[in-house]
């Protein structure tokens, strides 16, 4: 399930909001700090998200990003406060995509298939099995709670899939060039003529750059974007072993020289980074038009009000996603 793949990079991106008067989903507003119903946690245009599935995401979202290499972050040793935090903030940013792309689905006619219905009814039967009682008194959700969560997580899965395959995933070699150099960076004026010169003279670049640089490090690899427009102008034009004149950019002066105007290896790889950022834009795309045409709000002092038990010992169910996606 392509969707939910994508959305478990998320965690180390966590979203972090300023106050639940308003977040955000990839830098776009979605929703706001109005009342809504009792039960409801948030609502977009006439969708509404129940306390009960948040809190089957919650508990899920608790068990996939509560580790890591095997750590348990739940214990005494890290900042449980923080770390509940955070799983409530990738729990809305998960859940508002799931409804942002069922509006899509509804706007566009796009439905699940009798078949995949079935599939997320017996998919549901199935995890509604696997809770025990904790996590069905923590959660509230019976059977068809988790089959209505499992339609509307099923039809998001099947929207993005259908959006990701209308992706462009032609790269030129130009667009995804990663170039290796050395790199001078000055802000004063007077030194970045003074270093033009020992250029002009003959002086090692090399030697320069580890000289003057007000930079970290004076070697580089980098992608088109990474720095100035004007910088990769100027960059990308050069071949190897050649040095550039000195660029006016983020307050100072750069000054290249061309290691490597194409190196292979981190190039391809750059490739599926460019195709990741268009498919992460069309989504950011749909957001924001999406925004732009419904009222949405938040209940935010139930979200305040909703956190994990002291004793959260038996609440170990990480499952909801893995099972669905069994049957789809």
């Amino acid at each position: 399930m392509k969707f939910f793949k994508w959305t478990r990079n998320i965690v180390f991106t966590l979203i972090m909001c300023v106050s639940l008067s308003g977040c955000t989903i990839d830098g776009k507003e979605v929703y706001f700090g109005t009342p809504s119903g009792y039960n409801t946690v948030f609502k977009i245009g006439d969708m509404k998200c129940s306390k009960k599935e948040a809190l089957v995401y919650l508990l899920n979202e608790k068990n996939i990003y509560g580790s890591v290499n095997g750590v348990n972050l739940w214990s005494e040793d890290y900042d449980v406060g923080t770390m509940s935090s955070s799983i409530k903030d990738l729990t809305m940013e998960h859940l508002t995509k799931v409804y942002v792309l069922n509006l899509y689905a509804k706007e566009n006619e796009i439905e699940l298939t009798d078949a995949e219905k079935k599939a997320c009814s017996s998919a549901a039967s199935e995890y509604y099995k696997s809770m025990n009682s904790a996590e069905k008194t923590f959660t509230k959700a019976a059977k068809k709670d988790i089959e209505k969560i499992y339609m509307r997580y099923a039809l998001a899965s099947k929207v993005y899939e259908e959006l990701m395959d209308s992706v462009d995933e032609e790269v030129s070699e130009d667009e995804a060039r990663v170039m290796e150099a050395f790199v001078l960076f000055v802000s004063d004026e007077n030194t970045a003529n003074e270093i033009q010169e020992m250029i002009d003279y003959g002086y090692t670049f090399e030697r320069l750059a580890s000289t003057y640089t007000e930079l970290d490090t004076y070697q580089v690899t980098f992608a088109r974007g990474e720095y100035d427009e004007n910088v990769d102008e100027v960059v990308f034009n050069l071949d190897t072993d050649e040095v550039s004149t000195a660029v006016a950019a983020d307050g100072g002066y750069y000054f290249f020289q061309c290691l490597d105007k194409y190196n292979e290896e981190l190039s391809e790889a750059n490739k599926e980074v460019i195709i990741e950022n268009r498919r992460k834009q069309v989504l950011e795309d749909i957001v924001s038009e999406l925004e732009d045409r419904y009222f949405s709000d938040m209940n935010t002092k139930l979200w305040q009000e909703i956190d994990f038990p002291e004793d959260a010992s038996e609440l170990t169910n990480g499952k909801l996603f893995e099972t669905l996606n069994e049957y789809l």
